[in-house]
């Protein structure tokens, strides 16, 4: 199918995504950004450029559109004011009347976005589908994001997602750093319950719905095993090695968020039951099970990067560019002073030692790494063997995918220090490595050939 994906450069689109390529749909996103889209986007796709706050899109390959997967939204969990509130509704109830604008009348299915704050703080209550919703701004932001959605043409599911876990990015991303410090603790007396979902299962769920002609209207994206907010702070809190720190009290996070914090201490049972029985099995069921697969590299004390782009060529083009040393100094940003000062072998092998200086925030560094894995044109690895770090492993794999390559950049690291090396400096580096990826992602989406 010609499947449209707005939100695409988010966490859930990403992901959706890169599944809908392989299983071999033809895909498109709208975005604002051209250049932004090329660089995040980790599958192949036609881009649409246009910003749906603003109207219906007139880009004729809409036409050709057979199903939506509709994710757009401003970030919703930060301090509201009225003009913030007016975006949030905007960027979904609005994007999505003029989205539907633009699609043709025979599109087929339309699967929407939608949250399981529809149903408001409903106490230890089940929550089904068919619940009546809730009354603050975000229960009515739903229902009036299911109704534009609902007048999509074809088949219509909306996805009522819970708190995705996941180990790059979503609401689980700013837990880790007070739980992983040690100090994370109970919201405040931790009654309430949470409904979560592991970002396998909420990928899988979008694109069980798209394909599954049964499945129709709402659906609560959250697992079978809801659990309240003390549970899980406890377990997240086992899950990275750390005891429970301190609650925080109501008033406390009222100061921080204001009328969000309501939001934020909602008790929201969802039920899983109409996935269930609709055919979808769960990877992860159990909250222990999916925050220890999440969070085990933390808890050995690592932190960890992903990076993935596509590119239109296949491994056996691209990976030459990465075999030339000299072109990390390329890709490298230039605040960085990197130089390469000596390699140990005329042509990268593994084994091959590395000597780099470069200034960290302008205090020069020096640098050696060795490559003790190299699967060209697949994979290499290289090890910090001497500089900042204590532990520095970078992964580099070129996936066939979609008839180009998926380039993955995953990155496994310690800070010197310790524990107070951690605490000090743990988010002052995860912002320098992104931006030293960041750099990297804009580089080679402008290269046009990787000779």
């Amino acid at each position: 199918m010609r499947i449209l994906i707005t939100g695409a450069t988010g966490l859930l689109g990403k992901e959706i995504g890169k599944v809908l390529a392989e299983k071999g749909h033809e895909l498109l996103a709208v975005s604002r950004n051209l250049t932004k889209a090329r660089e995040v986007l980790p599958f192949p796709c036609e881009i649409v450029v246009g910003d749906l706050n603003d109207g219906p899109l007139k880009d004729p390959r809409l036409k050709t559109v057979e199903a939506v997967i509709n994710l757009m939204g401003e970030t919703v969990v930060e301090r509201w004011n009225e003009e913030k509130k007016e975006r949030i509704y905007n960027s979904r109830v609005v994007a999505t009347r003029n989205l539907i604008a633009s699609l043709p009348a025979d599109a087929k299915v339309f699967v929407s976005g939608s949250a399981i704050g529809y149903y408001g703080d409903c106490g230890s209550e089940f929550l089904y589908e068919e619940h009546s919703p809730g009354k603050d701004f975000l229960a009515k932001l739903c229902v009036d994001w299911e109704a534009e959605a609902g007048k999509a043409p074809g088949r219509k599911v909306f996805i009522r997602t819970g708190l995705v876990l996941s180990r790059h990015g979503g609401a689980l991303d700013e837990m880790l750093f007070p739980f992983r410090a040690g100090v994370g603790g109970v919201l405040g007396e931790g009654q309430q319950w949470m409904s979560w979902i592991h970002i396998k299962d909420i990928v899988g769920l979008f694109v069980f719905a798209l394909e599954n002609p049964k499945a129709q209207g709402a659906i609560n994206g959250c697992a079978p095993f809801p659990v309240t907010n003390k549970e899980f702070s406890q377990t997240l809190a086992e899950a990275v090695g750390r005891s429970l720190g301190p609650s925080v009290p109501h008033m406390i996070l009222k100061l921080i968020y204001g009328e969000t914090a309501d939001v934020i201490l909602s008790s929201i049972r969802g039920s899983a039951e109409k996935a269930e029985a609709l055919g979808y099995q769960f990877h992860f069921s159990e909250l222990k099970e999916a925050l220890n697969e999440i969070c085990a590299p933390f808890k050995a004390g690592e932190d960890v990067f992903l990076a993935e782009q596509f590119l239109p060529e296949p491994p056996e083009k691209v990976f030459p560019f990465f075999q030339d040393a000299n072109n990390l100094e390329k890709i490298t940003p230039p605040t960085l002073n990197f130089q390469i000062e000596k390699i140990s072998s005329p042509e990268i092998t593994q084994g091959t030692l590395i000597d780099y200086r470069l200034k960290i925030h302008g205090v020069p560094a020096r640098w050696k790494t060795e490559i003790d894995e190299w699967q060209p044109p697949y994979k290499f690895v290289d090890t910090q063997r001497f500089g900042p770090y204590r532990f520095w492993h970078h992964t580099h794999e070129f996936r066939p995918f979609c008839g180009g390559t998926l380039m993955v950049d995953r990155v496994r690291y310690r800070l010197p220090l310790g524990y107070l090396g951690w605490v000090l400096g743990a988010k002052f580096v995860k912002k320098d490595v992104q931006n030293i990826f960041s750099f990297r992602r804009k580089y080679i989406s402008t290269l046009s050939s990787y000779e």
